[in-house]
C-alpha cells in the first residue's frame, strides 16, 4: 500500500502523519468534531461562514502581510469559526516538507488564539506530524501550497487547497447519513462522488489527488501530479489484469490502474516497501536517475549563507559542492563529477555566479536604467534592465516544480552590500519570502514592478576575512545570513607533503600559529595555496610568489614580523643594513634594513622554519 513510505529513512515520521490524517478524517470530515478537542467545529454552518469570511482578492492585492490580512478577515466571525480556520490550515500543512517546523506550530497557535482562548495541548502539534509527506518536487507541485510571485494569479495557493477541502467537507455534511456511511467505507465510490460533485479540471487536479490521499492512503498514491500518474501507468501498464482496460485517461481511471499496478509490484518484490519516487521504481518510469530528484540538502543549508575564512581555505571551490548539494540533495563523491554536475546546473541556468567589487551597485544587481536608441527617431531613451538577482529570481519563481536555484556571490564583502541590495535587504529573510506567512513585496524604483524573493532561491556568498571582518558588516545584513567558517586544514596537505618531501602540514600549522599570535585568526594562510605542489621547486615558488608577499601585506611591510613568522632565520629573506645619507647618521638613531626575498632557499629551510622559536614582543621591538 502507498503508505509504505514510512519505511524510507526520510519519511520515518510518516506513521504520525497518517495517524493525524485518520483522526481528522473520522472526527472532522465524516463527523462534526474537532481535531484539538471535543468541540463541534466542523459543522456545515461553520464551514459556510468561514468560506464567506475568506476574501481571495484581498490576499491577491497583498496590502498587508498574509497573517495580518487573515486576522482582519476573521475579525467578525465567531470563536468557533476562527478555531475552524486554525484546524483548516493545520490539515493543509500536513502535506509539504518544509523547514522551520516550529513556525508551522506557531502559526496554528496564533490563529487559534484569535478566538480568545489558548490552543489545547495536542499530540498532533509536533515536529513529526508537520514533517510532511510530499518531500520531492516531483511528488507535489509546491505551488499547491505556496504563492508564485510571478504567476498571473496572485492568490496564495494555501487558500486554494483550503477552499477545496472546505467545499468538499461542506457537500459531505449535507448528504444523508446512509450516503455518508457508504462513501466513508468505499474509497472508489468516494472518488466517483468527488469527481462529480467537487472536482474541476485544471489546477484543481492537484487538490483532488491530495484530498484522496489524505482520506484514503491505502487506495490512492502519494502522487499529486496528473502527468506523473499518466507516465507511471504507461510505464507499468503491462502489469494490469486483463479485465482492467485503459479506456481513457480520466483521473479515476488512472487511480484504479495505479492500485492494480501496485498490487502486482508488491507481489513481485515480496511486499517490500515501494514508492514510485524511490528506486527501484522511479527510474523505470521517469527516464532519469533518482539522483536528479531535487532533494533538500543532506545537511541543512540556510537560504542565505556566507562561507568565510582566510585566503586559500577553498571557499570558492566549496561553493561548487554546496550548489550541487542544494540543487540535487547530495553531491557526487568525486570532485570531477561534482564539477561536471555544477557546470550542467550553470548551463541549465539554475546557478548564477557573480563577483562583487568596489564599483558594483544596485543597478547591476537588481535593476538599472540603460540607454536604448530608437529606430524611428534620433536620440535615446532610458529603459529598465533587469540585474542578475531579478533574472534568477524570475526563473526560480516560474519553475513549476519549485526546484532550488542558487545565486553565488563571490567576495561579497568587497562591495557596499547595503548599497547594492537597497530596500531588498528585508526580502532576504526566510519568513518574508514568497508564499510565507509574513511575505513582503516591494515596488522597484525603475520598472515599478512588485518584487519579492521566491522561497526556492538560495543566496550563497563567500567572504575573505583578511580583507574585512564579519564584525564590520552591516548589522541588518549579518542577522539575515548564516555564517560558516572555513579554516585552514593542514590534513589536506598530507599527499602534497609526501610528494614534495616536506612536511607541509607542519609548516602550515607553524606559520598560522605565529600569524594568529601576532594578528588574529582571520589572517592565516589557507591550505589551498600548497595543495597542488608536486615538487620542492613548486613549494619554493609558491612561498616566494604567493605566501611571503601575503604575509608582508598582512604586516604592512613590517619585515621583522614577516621574518618571525618564517622562523626568524635568514633562509627566506635577506636583511641588508642601509647606510644613512651623509650628515644624518647620528640624527636618525636607528639602524635600517633592505629586505628582499631570496631567489633560492636552503635545503633545510622548512625544517628551520618549524624549529624557529615563537616570536616575543621583546625580539620584535629590537
Amino acid at each position: 500500500m502507498s503508505r509504505s513510505i514510512q519505511h524510507f529513512p526520510e519519511f520515518g515520521h510518516a506513521n504520525e502523519v497518517f495517524d493525524a490524517m485518520h483522526t481528522w478524517r473520522e472526527k472532522c470530515f465524516f463527523d462534526n468534531g474537532s481535531i484539538f478537542g471535543e468541540h463541534m467545529l466542523w459543522t456545515a454552518e461553520n464551514i459556510k461562514k468561514l468560506q464567506g469570511a475568506l476574501d481571495n482578492r484581498a490576499f491577491r492585492d497583498k496590502e498587508l502581510p498574509f497573517m495580518e490580512e487573515l486576522e482582519r478577515q476573521l475579525e467578525s466571525v465567531s470563536p468557533e469559526v476562527i478555531q475552524l480556520a486554525a484546524e483548516s490550515f493545520w490539515i493543509c500543512l500536513l502535506f509539504p516538507k518544509r523547514k522551520n517546523l516550529g513556525k508551522k506550530v506557531e502559526r496554528i497557535k496564533t490563529i487559534w488564539e484569535w478566538s480568545g482562548v489558548n490552543l489545547p495541548d495536542s499530540e498532533y502539534m509536533n515536529d513529526q506530524v508537520f514533517s510532511g509527506i510530499a518531500k520531492h518536487s516531483q511528488e507535489i507541485e509546491v505551488l499547491l501550497l505556496l504563492n508564485n510571485p510571478l504567476s498571473k494569479s496572485k492568490t496564495p495557493r494555501r487558500l486554494y487547497l483550503l477552499r477545496y477541502l472546505l467545499e468538499t467537507a461542506e457537500k459531505m455534511k449535507k448528504l444523508p447519513s446512509s450516503d455518508k456511511s457508504k462513501l466513508k467505507e468505499d474509497a472508489w465510490e468516494f472518488a466517483k462522488w468527488l469527481d462529480q460533485e467537487v472536482y474541476k479540471y485544471g489546477p484543481a487536479q492537484q487538490r483532488r489527488h491530495a484530498t484522496l490521499y489524505l482520506l484514503f492512503p491505502d487506495y490512492f498514491e502519494r502522487c499529486f501530479h496528473t502527468q506523473h500518474k499518466k507516465e507511471i501507468v504507461n510505464s507499468f501498464k503491462n502489469r494490469l489484469p486483463e479485465n482492467i482496460q485503459l479506456r481513457d485517461e480520466k483521473p479515476l481511471t488512472l487511480d484504479r490502474a495505479l492500485y492494480h499496478i501496485r498490487q502486482s509490484l508488491e507481489e513481485e518484490y515480496d511486499n517490500k516497501p515501494l514508492d514510485f519516487y524511490h528506486p527501484p521504481l522511479f527510474d523505470q518510469w521517469s527516464g532519469e536517475p533518482p539522483k536528479s530528484i531535487p532533494l533538500p540538502p543532506a545537511l541543512p543549508i540556510h537560504l542565505n549563507t556566507i562561507l568565510y575564512g582566510p585566503p586559500g581555505t577553498g571557499k570558492t571551490y566549496a561553493t561548487a559542492r554546496y550548489c550541487v548539494e542544494i540543487c540535487d540533495g547530495q553531491a557526487p563523491e568525486s570532485d570531477e563529477e561534482t564539477r561536471i554536475r555544477y557546470a550542467g546546473l550553470v548551463e541549465a541556468k539554475r546557478i548564477e555566479f557573480i563577483t562583487f567589487h568596489q564599483s558594483y551597485g544596485y543597478e547591476e544587481f537588481v535593476e538599472g536604467l540603460r540607454p536604448e536608441t530608437g529606430q524611428a527617431s534620433p536620440g535615446f531613451r532610458l529603459v529598465a534592465e533587469d540585474g542578475i538577482l531579478k533574472r534568477i529570481a524570475s526563473r526560480a519563481g516560474e519553475d513549476d516544480n519549485s526546484a532550488p536555484y542558487v545565486l553565488v556571490i563571490d567576495e561579497i564583502n568587497r562591495a557596499n552590500v547595503s548599497k547594492v541590495l537597497g530596500e531588498l535587504v528585508t526580502l532576504l529573510e526566510e519568513d518574508k519570502r514568497a508564499g510565507e506567512d509574513n511575505e513582503i513585496s516591494v515596488q522597484l524604483p525603475h520598472s515599478k514592478d512588485r518584487f519579492t524573493l521566491p522561497a526556492n532561491l538560495y543566496i550563497l556568498g563567500t567572504m575573505n576575512t583578511a580583507d574585512r571582518s564579519i564584525a564590520l558588516l552591516d548589522t541588518a545584513l549579518r542577522r539575515r545570513f548564516e555564517f560558516e567558517e572555513l579554516l585552514p586544514d593542514s590534513t589536506e596537505l598530507v599527499a602534497a607533503g609526501e610528494m614534495t618531501g616536506i612536511d607541509l602540514s607542519e609548516v602550515l600549522e607553524t606559520m598560522n600559529e605565529r600569524l594568529e599570535w601576532l594578528i588574529d585568526r582571520d589572517h592565516q594562510i589557507g591550505h589551498a595555496w600548497l595543495m597542488n605542489a608536486k615538487t620542492r621547486e613548486d613549494v619554493d615558488r609558491i612561498m616566494r610568489r604567493k605566501i611571503i608577499p601575503l604575509i608582508a601585506e598582512y604586516f604592512y611591510d613590517d619585515w621583522r614580523k614577516v621574518r618571525a613568522v618564517l622562523g626568524d632565520t635568514d633562509d627566506f629573506v635577506n636583511r641588508e643594513s642601509l647606510n644613512p645619507p651623509p650628515g644624518l647618521g647620528d640624527e636618525m638613531g636607528e639602524e635600517r634594513y633592505r629586505w628582499t626575498v631570496k631567489t633560492e632557499f636552503p635545503a633545510n629551510a622548512y625544517d628551520n622554519l618549524v624549529r624557529g622559536s615563537s616570536p616575543t614582543e621583546e625580539n620584535l621591538e629590537e
